[in-house]
């Protein structure tokens, strides 16, 4: 429950700030930034999958 809870907070302060961005530089501006955004998270999430998957092969 708290790992949903805090996606849901992350999700809504992502979707606040691509509004403001959208509202402050228009509609062009907040897609790059926000899919720049993603990708980073994908591969901070990718690369802590990675560490999880290391730390059980070693059985720590």
């Amino acid at each position: 429950m708290r790992q949903f809870l805090l996606d849901t907070l992350g999700l809504i302060g992502f979707g606040a700030l691509n509004y403001g961005l959208f509202l402050r530089y228009g509609l062009a501006d907040a897609l790059i930034y926000g899919g720049a955004l993603l990708l980073l998270l994908a591969l901070a999430a990718t690369r802590a999958a990675k560490r999880r998957a290391g730390e059980k092969e070693r059985g720590t």
